[in-house]
């Protein structure tokens, strides 16, 4: 294992798969598995976690470093609250906030007993002893810096942010053209009504047309009428 390995940063996958894996054992990330009845157990945990973080993306390191890194990430998530007058809303990513609420929130009163419960896992003991597959190389741990953990996770949120809003243009353009689709629909049968409603005012005006011609024809007929009678009074004998 390259020093570059053991000092490059975590990726964010890297970290957020140690903050599940403390959030399925708890007594592990809060520091609990003390006494030898639990050295065992809490060996195979890390043990086993190390193999997990190590096949993600990411640097390659150490058991010890691992649990360094948790310590100091703890430590730290710890010290911004307390900069901030105990407030774990000044927290920049969802991943502290996580692993404040998890295993710190309770415990923040008790800074030194959780340093001390932390500590006995950096034994060299810890390490060295034979325990057949958990046999731990005996690899200096450099110091390294904290993950960028916050600019991933913002420029994260940032293409969630970007899809949603994506999605909601999607889904406003989708309901503008279902919107003129009802508005075509619309004019559609306007139209067919307007054309049904010239056809009844065309048959209307045939209708006054016969009308008016048939009151032609009776008055022609009464004039006839009138021609005859007149004619028949007048031929008739005194």
């Amino acid at each position: 294992m390259t020093d570059r390995s053991i000092a490059s940063r975590p990726s964010l996958e890297q970290v957020i798969a140690i903050v599940d894996f403390m959030e399925k054992h708890p007594a592990l990330g809060l520091g609990q598995m003390r006494g030898l009845e639990k050295r065992d157990e809490c060996k195979k945990l890390w043990f086993k976690l190390t193999k997990i973080v190590n096949s993600l993306g990411g640097p390659n390191r150490p058991m010890k470093s691992w649990v360094k890194y948790w310590a100091d990430k703890k430590s730290t998530i710890r010290s911004k609250v307390q900069s901030s007058n105990g407030d774990p809303n000044t927290l920049s990513s969802n991943i502290e906030k996580k692993i404040w609420d998890l295993f710190l929130a309770n415990d923040s009163s008790k800074d030194r007993s959780s340093v001390k419960q932390e500590s006995h896992y950096m034994d060299e003991a810890f390490y060295n002893e034979d325990s057949g597959e958990h046999q731990i190389e005996s690899e200096p741990v450099l110091t390294f810096e904290e993950p960028m953990v916050d600019l991933e996770e913002r420029q994260m949120l940032v293409m969630e942010k970007l899809v949603k809003i994506m999605g909601d243009q999607a889904n406003a353009l989708s309901q503008l053209a279902h919107a003129s689709h009802v508005n075509a629909q619309a004019m559609e049968r306007l139209a067919e009504a307007s054309q049904i409603q010239a056809r009844a005012v065309e048959r209307l005006a045939t209708c006054f047309e016969a009308i008016g011609a048939s009151t032609h024809d009776v008055r022609n007929a009464m004039v006839d009428i009138d021609s005859t009678i007149k004619r028949f009074y007048s031929t008739s004998p005194a």
